[in-house]
């Protein structure tokens, strides 16, 4: 146990400077306690950096995120799944307007080329397994209303969808239209809400994975009342600096938003929009329409990930505030060392006080043997401990030893009058040859054991160097 605890007081990280006023050999004065406490500290520090350069490797400390939005004169779009959703919420009737056979109202998709409308409308129909629903996949949007077209830029291109009455002057292969009555008697109602909704996508800056997301809007679906939408796509660039001490740029680009705006329109607006980009090919009756554009304005978002010096300050700060702790331990060392000198004063006055022995918590013990030592009642002892204790503390003090030297000095005066203290400034040991022989003597008696009675006393205090004359003995 003793070993074990020698041990924890060389850990002792917050040792203090020995006085010269002690008789220690050691450079620092260290103790169990700062031991401890230099284990529970450093351990404690150590988790937190482990723990704080896991979650650092791992992506999982937030990042520095800064957004703003900028106009843009030129951008492309492209997708290859299904983006695009509009269902009929129908309050009225079951009936599926959309289908292909006995179709009432056909949904065209028109690619709006600058202003002009060059290609055939694609249609869409729903399905035995989505009725009542129109899916757009696999298309492409183009900003441009900055540049002319050349090997860089594309011309502007834009979608248009538009409900269309079925009519068989528009022959669309596979598809047959319902019969004029059908068709007047659901076009004389209104039918609950279309739902549009459309594809987003966010970025997950730990796993870099682009995750997906819809965004709905509830739009009245009435073919008496013709709306015209118009959705702007907002397209967002993040850029993600994931370097560990430079700057490694990684670029990402997606949908992030989109805008809805509606007008209601007569019955004739958008058939003459048609009909006049497209020269007068296409003439429709045509109520609800939807133009799908990149919107000018979009994000840039910077992502800074930390970087391995911010992670380190970070853990340095903190691992700083643990340790102020560290001053609890010198705090202690110093009363302890404090102690263990008055302790050392009071017994080279009193050897009977070495029962008195100093605790882990820097308290004073007196332990009371059986062979006679310390017969007195222990509070009196304490208390004349206490008065003592009170005495070193004065006795160790530089003036007072100054003083005590002085007095000292004057009783010599008083016996051997000034010229012996003048002369005294000549006093001096010299070495000998006999000296250098009797230490290496001294070096070999230290591994021979002799009885206490055979030692001869006179001849070790000749032996004795006059720098060793006087050093306390443990």
């Amino acid at each position: 146990m003793h070993k074990f605890l020698s041990s924890i007081e060389k850990i002792d990280i917050f040792g203090v400077p020995i006085s010269l006023l002690t008789h220690k050999n050691e450079s620092k004065f260290q103790s169990v306690m700062g031991g401890i406490i230099s284990i529970l500290l450093g351990s404690l520090s150590l988790a937190y950096f482990l723990y704080i350069m896991a979650q650092w490797i791992d992506n999982e400390i937030t990042p520095n995120v800064s957004s703003k939005q900028q106009t843009t004169g030129y951008a492309e779009f492209e997708w290859k799944e299904t983006l695009i959703q509009l269902n009929l919420e129908d309050f009225t009737s079951d009936i599926d307007p959309f289908r292909k056979e006995n179709n009432i109202i056909t949904p065209l998709l028109f690619a709006i080329l600058g202003s002009n409308i060059e290609d055939d409308p694609i249609p869409y129909f729903s399905t035995d397994s989505m009725p009542m629903t129109v899916i757009l996949s696999n298309g492409s949007l183009i900003l441009n209303n900055a540049y002319d077209e050349d090997e860089n830029h594309k011309v502007m291109k834009q979608y248009l969808l538009v409900f269309a009455t079925c009519s068989n002057d528009y022959e669309i292969a596979g598809r047959t239209c319902a019969d004029e009555k059908t068709i007047n008697d659901y076009l004389s109602k209104q039918h609950g809400f279309m739902f549009l909704t459309i594809r987003l996508n966010q970025l997950n800056y730990v796993t870099r994975e682009l995750e997906l997301f819809a965004k709905q809007y509830y739009l009245a679906f009435n073919p008496q009342r013709p709306i015209y939408s118009q959705i702007m796509l907002k397209q967002q660039e993040t850029i993600i600096d994931d370097g560990i001490l430079f700057k490694n740029y990684e670029h990402y680009y997606f949908l992030n938003n989109y805008e809805l705006i509606n007008q209601e329109v007569d019955t004739t607006f958008m058939p003459g929009v048609v009909q006049f980009m497209s020269n007068g090919k296409y003439n429709f009756d045509i109520f609800n329409s939807y133009l799908f554009r990149i919107d000018n304005i979009s994000i840039i978002e910077e992502v800074a990930m930390p970087k391995l010096g911010q992670i380190l300050a970070q853990i340095g700060s903190i691992v700083q505030l643990i340790f102020i702790f560290k001053y609890v331990a010198i705090y202690y060392n110093n009363k302890l060392q404090e102690n263990e000198l008055f302790h050392d004063i009071i017994t080279m006055y009193y050897p009977e006080f070495k029962e008195v022995t100093l605790n882990v918590f820097n308290q004073f013990e007196i332990s009371m043997e059986d062979n006679g030592k310390l017969k007195s009642d222990l509070q009196n002892i304490k208390k004349k401990y206490s008065a003592l204790l009170r005495g070193a503390k004065e006795k160790c003090r530089l003036n007072n030893i100054l003083y005590e030297i002085s007095r000292l000095q004057f009783i010599l005066q008083q016996q051997f009058g000034n010229q012996a203290f003048l002369l005294c400034h000549n006093l001096g040991a010299k070495l000998s040859e006999k000296q250098q022989e009797d230490q290496s003597l001294k070096d070999t008696n230290r591994l021979v054991v002799k009885p206490i009675n055979s030692l001869d006393l006179d001849h070790r205090c000749s032996s004795l160097e006059p720098l060793e004359m006087l050093l306390r003995q443990p």
